[in-house]
């Protein structure tokens, strides 16, 4: 018995000491938080959006600008920290996306349906991992109250293109994706989002509006 014992620290005490083999990252894919109502023309968001992975949390401030005609375009930059093996690799993330509001809700009209192209890229050391993606969102909102506060509930299918110098191979995967934007004051929103697929990612966001 107690060589038994003394057999099973031995290979616990090998394996805890055996350096930890880094393995590639197998996606960087991240929350959007977008509805599919678009934003007035001239009208601004300011925010900052948190996203968690597998094996990996983005924090990043966005921008998202009213562009006219029910376009929409959002721009975002900040880090990402994956974990590679023996220790975490901290990369460079910028990314952009625009979109363009298909239907509006209405009397008549239960949804709003919109269609969003996206670009992320993260640059790690010298090597990079993009992701373009592709949506098409609905959503409905629910007022609160008469001062514009109110719930929107979104969703969608994404189609997502994950490629780069970092990646062994390229990979294409198809994600579900829900949220919640709450405007839970006339100019500030609040957003939780969630998407699975291949792999599984969820994050919470604010934004303000001016």
């Amino acid at each position: 018995m107690r060589q038994r014992v003394l057999t099973g620290v031995f290979a616990l005490f090998l394996l805890w000491a055996l350096p930890a083999q880094a393995k590639p990252v197998e996606t960087l894919t991240q929350n959007h938080f977008t509805t599919a109502e678009s934003l007035d023309a001239g009208m601004t968001q300011v925010g900052a959006h948190f996203t968690a992975g597998e094996g990996y949390q983005s924090y990043y401030p966005a921008f998202r600008f009213g562009m006219g005609m029910l376009f929409e375009a959002g721009l975002r930059a900040g880090a990402t920290t994956a974990d590679t093996g023996p220790e975490d690799k901290v990369a460079t993330l910028i990314g952009g996306d625009i979109k363009y509001q298909l239907v509006k809700q209405t009397e008549g009209v239960p949804v709003d349906m919109a269609l969003r192209l996206g670009f992320d890229n993260h640059f790690i050391n010298s090597k990079n991992v993009s992701e373009l993606s592709f949506a098409t969102i609905f959503s409905r909102s629910f007022p609160l109250t008469d001062r514009g506060y109110k719930l929107t509930p979104y969703g969608g299918l994404e189609l997502s293109a994950l490629y780069g110098s970092y990646l062994t191979e390229k990979e294409t995967d198809y994600y579900l994706f829900a949220g919640l934007e709450w405007r839970f004051l006339q100019r500030s929103m609040m957003y939780l989002e969630l998407k699975a697929g291949e792999h599984a990612a969820g994050g919470l966001g604010i934004r303000f509006e001016y």
